[in-house]
């Protein structure tokens, strides 16, 4: 094993870079040599919301080496990791050590244990349940600041009132889906759910499978705008009639910072799969990630699968995803034939391909028209996380020509 002295001031002065720290799992008793520094940089952060200088550390700590701070933090915490597990390790043969003169056999299932625990702590793929649980009061008291904080909402806020009034959006790791028969109107919604999270301040990734990304682009100038103050309308921007070029103009200058991407094909592919998508997710790392129709989505396997068993793939390759990188996802896809009456919720027995979408998700809405409304849209939600949600349905303010899409008042 490499010098703990070298390796562990290493891994200190690389703390003292923000994001570093927030992703250290590891406690100060992980530590062999530098448990100290590390419980001080930690105290340091929670006292002052910042993490202390190299320069602070070796002020109070002359045991760290100062060279160390050279050293490539990843490879640090590769080595780091390993030191961790060897200790680990070797204690578990050590606090076994008497019992296996006296009695080896209970001293092999006793150790087996330990190995088993020592493993499952190491997995990164899973925690115990009562791991450093003083994180969660935590985080607990940040999701209460956060609810303190602007509109009062918790995750990404929503396009839907109703929802929002809960206090609780789209959540990191959660998968929201909607299904409509054709021409109801999933893309402009998807639209909608873009700018709303952008507009907030979330980064905000926005892939379409069904249209170019040009035709998204001018649908979300129109409900950008409308959001933003400005009166645009869809038919003069599609079809190149007069408009007032001046406002226009000032709405595009007033984008630079609005944090949205929009995707409509991916380089060297012939269609968007799930590994594009996630290579997507890992390079430009949004908060928020809408796809406009899901369904066209591909997987790489080469292997004949049933319809039934791609889709399976394809929904809970979508939730691994929005786990596996804690992203917030909302998507779109078709309902059944079965669903002809689009005057009607499509079931959720009425989702394209099987009922796989609505298993991975957490929310699912489905959407259709209303009767002699042509500017309205009745919204039902089939699921909702936990089943809190107070209502089933929602009718939404429908015209989109202007870009305006918000749930109505509730004596509509």
């Amino acid at each position: 094993m490499e010098n703990f002295d070298f390796v562990e001031s290493g891994i200190i002065f690389g703390l003292t870079d923000r994001l570093a720290f927030r992703k250290f799992k590891y406690s100060s008793k992980d530590f062999a040599k530098h448990g100290d520094a590390h419980k001080f940089l930690t105290n340091h952060y929670d006292s002052y919301g910042e993490v202390p200088t190299p320069d602070t550390l070796c002020e109070n700590f002359p045991t760290l080496n100062p060279s160390a701070q050279s050293l490539n933090f990843d490879y640090a915490l590769d080595t780091f990791q390993n030191q961790v597990l060897f200790r680990q390790v070797i204690n578990v043969f050590q606090d076994n050590k008497e019992l296996l003169s006296e009695n080896p056999k209970h001293a092999l299932a006793q150790i087996n244990h330990g190995l088993q625990e020592v493993a499952v702590t190491y997995d990164e793929d899973v925690l115990y349940y009562n791991n450093q649980p003083e994180n969660r009061y935590d985080d607990w008291k940040k999701r209460t600041e956060k609810r303190r904080m602007g509109d009062g909402i918790m995750g990404i806020k929503t396009p839907f009132n109703s929802v929002n009034r809960l206090g609780v959006g789209w959540l990191p790791g959660e998968m929201v889906s909607l299904f409509a028969r054709p021409s109801v109107g999933k893309s402009w919604v998807c639209v909608q759910a873009a700018v709303t999270a952008a507009l907030n301040g979330h980064k905000t990734l926005l892939i379409s499978t069904e249209m170019p990304a040009a035709q998204m682009n001018m649908r979300t100038d129109v409900v950008m705008g409308k959001a933003m103050g400005y009166d645009f309308s869809h038919t003069d921007l599609r079809n190149g009639n007069p408009i007032d070029e001046a406002a226009y103009q000032d709405f595009l200058h007033n984008l630079e910072n609005v944090p949205l991407l929009v995707c409509d094909h991916i380089e060297g592919e012939s269609s968007i799969s799930l590994e594009s998508i996630h290579n997507l997710i890992r390079k430009y790392v949004p908060d928020f990630v809408v796809i406009d129709g899901v369904y066209l989505i591909t997987n790489s396997s080469k292997n004949f699968k049933a319809m039934w068993e791609q889709t399976h793939m394809l929904f809970y390759g979508l939730k691994n995803i929005c786990l596996s990188t804690n992203t917030a996802m909302f998507v779109s896809t078709q309902a059944t034939k079965e669903a002809s009456d689009v005057f009607m919720p499509p079931m959720p027995d009425q989702v394209a391909f099987g009922d796989a979408l609505l298993r991975a998700s957490d929310v699912v809405m489905s959407m259709c028209m209303i009767e002699d409304e042509n500017e309205k849209r009745l919204l039902a939600f089939q699921k909702y996380r936990d089943g809190l949600m107070p209502l089933h349905t929602a009718v939404l303010d429908w015209q989109v020509n202007s870009g305006l899409i918000a749930e109505a008042p509730d004596d509509f």
